[in-house]
């Protein structure tokens, strides 16, 4: 679904930034008061959930939504959304078709988008009583800044909108006000997206219904009864949509088998809609009741069908024991690190472009294939691409890749020219070439001490990043609480950073957005 084009080297950078963000541009199918899906289906709808307070009770509505997102023409994209939904226990009907414009610019790093509804149709049907959006006074309007870093695009926005209801055509109205915050990271290894939004509900009717009343003279008749309804009502909704990444090592059970076991790789969409409700208390006929609220919260959760894939299995024969064998089966098996050759050689100090190879591979940066550049004019022939480094040429098979993490920034030559790729790589090196990949050069500033016992020995270069690799927990020291900046990393060390990285991406970057900023917001 996302980074589905690539271009060569020269235009890559661009492309990937652009399709990461075209990902979260066009927004998840949401109601105003916000929603979650599930599972997509083959015929291309959705499951769904949502609230809705047009009532003034809390209706949970269920069923289906279906996306047709186009296709971006010149800074543009417009998708279309229809959704089926019902609550059967309170007889209520739900249809909506929604068509969203994204338009966006890019500046740098930086992309600006503005989503606007341009088309909003949706009826409500209760019973005998029926709310039809008016969609001359309604709006709905998302903006979002998406700064795309070297591995992570950050993405921050608000959303806005109004939606004015008309009751059996000239009972009344209904107006549902929503305003909140997005924020969100997408990444090869996940993405979350939550959203913080609060809403007020303002409900004005004059109706007439035909009861039967005792008269004066003690005969049951039937007469005219007119109600009145005045109401308002507020609301939050917290919204989660996350796609996450397990990695399980899962071992054999025979012992008749030439291999002890292997990783599963489970990829799973969720979403969290969490409800506080602050309503007035209705009697039958709908009207209010005495000055007690109704007040309280639900909670509500879909889960897409896991989808799993079983792992290479690495076979080096120099690991086992070690108290770095976890982290050198896992990045072998994510192909990180080649495992042609059975010995993985854990003592020996890492060369950059090792390193290099193997960071990209476990961030799943893919460099272009070659002949991607698009088309040439009839009977030119492609040139081979040439190397900037002198150090490395063009066709060896990790060139690719250092071109890759060079044209990020992730890491840069020793040298002008010199990408450095047999020399060795420092621990300040690898740890820097993390925090670029992240975009957390400005995390800690510079002056700030890094906690280490040989906090003077950090290159000044490398502050920064040390700084914040701690306190994201990518990094601890040794034993005696030595960061060692200028010692050359081993094989089996970078391996074991390489997997926090990996564990960062998946798991702790997650709870630091959902469950920091949605559980416990």
């Amino acid at each position: 679904m996302r980074r589905a084009l690539t271009a060569w080297f020269g235009s890559l950078i661009l492309v990937a930034f652009l399709f990461s963000f075209l990902a979260q541009a066009a927004p998840s199918p949401a109601g105003l008061e916000g929603g979650i899906s599930g599972e997509v289906g083959i015929n291309g709808s959705a499951t769904y959930q949502e609230v809705v307070f047009v009532t003034g009770e809390p209706l949970v509505v269920s069923g289906t939504v279906t996306g047709r997102p186009g296709r971006a023409r010149g800074n543009t994209v417009e998708s279309t959304y229809t959704y089926r939904l019902e609550n059967k226990e309170a007889g209520l009907q739900l249809t909506r078709q929604l068509t969203l414009v994204t338009t966006w610019q890019e500046e740098g790093k930086q992309v600006t988008a503005e989503t606007k509804a341009t088309r909003m149709r949706e009826t409500i049907t209760v019973g005998r009583t029926r709310y039809i959006l008016d969609e001359g006074r309604s709006v709905w309007n998302r903006s979002t800044v998406t700064v795309n870093e070297p591995a992570v695009s950050y993405f921050a926005g608000n959303v806005e909108g109004r939606r004015v209801y008309t009751i059996n055509g000239s009972e009344g109205q209904v107006t549902v006000t929503l305003s909140g915050d997005i924020t969100g990271y997408d990444h090869p290894w996940g993405r979350t997206e939550i959203q913080n939004l609060y809403g007020t509900v303002t409900f004005e009717r004059t109706w007439t219904t035909r009861e039967q009343t005792t008269n004066a003279a003690g005969q049951r008749v039937r007469q005219t009864v007119e109600h009145k309804a005045s109401w308002e009502g507020t609301f939050t909704s917290q919204v989660s949509r996350s796609e996450k990444f397990n990695l399980e090592y899962v071992p054999n059970e025979p012992r008749q088998i030439s291999f002890a076991g292997g990783y599963l790789e489970t990829e799973t969409q969720e979403g969290i809609l969490r409800v506080s409700y602050d309503l007035p208390r209705l009697n039958s006929a709908g009207e209010v009741v005495g000055g007690r609220r109704n007040k309280g919260e639900i909670t509500l959760n879909l889960t897409g069908t896991p989808a799993t894939r079983r792992l290479p299995v690495p076979e080096y024969v120099d690991v086992e024991g070690r108290w770095s064998e976890a982290d050198i089966t896992l990045v072998g098996s994510l192909a990180a690190w080649d495992f042609q050759d059975k010995y993985f050689h854990p003592t020996a100090p890492v060369t950059r472009q090792e390193f290099a190879v193997a960071l990209a591979r476990a961030l799943r940066l893919q460099p272009p294939a070659p002949g991607q550049s698009g088309r040439l004019p009839s009977g030119q022939v492609p040139q081979a691409p040439s190397s900037p480094f002198r150090d490395v040429a063009s066709t060896d098979p990790a060139w690719p890749y250092l071109k890759l993490v060079s044209d990020r920034g992730i890491m840069t030559g020793i040298a002008p020219g010199y990408f450095g790729a047999r020399a060795y790589l420092t621990r300040a090196q690898a740890v820097t070439a993390f925090i670029r990949a992240l975009g957390f050069e400005d995390l800690s500033p510079a002056a700030v001490s890094t906690g280490f016992v040989d906090d003077r020995e950090i290159p000044t270069w490398a502050r920064r990043s040390f700084a914040a690799a701690r306190e994201i927990g990518l990094i601890t020291g040794d034993s005696f609480g030595r960061a060692r900046p200028n010692a050359y990393l081993t094989r089996e060390e970078a391996a074991s950073l390489l997997a926090r990285l990996i564990t960062y991406l998946r798991r702790d970057l997650l709870r630091d957005y959902r469950d920091r900023i949605f559980l416990f917001h």
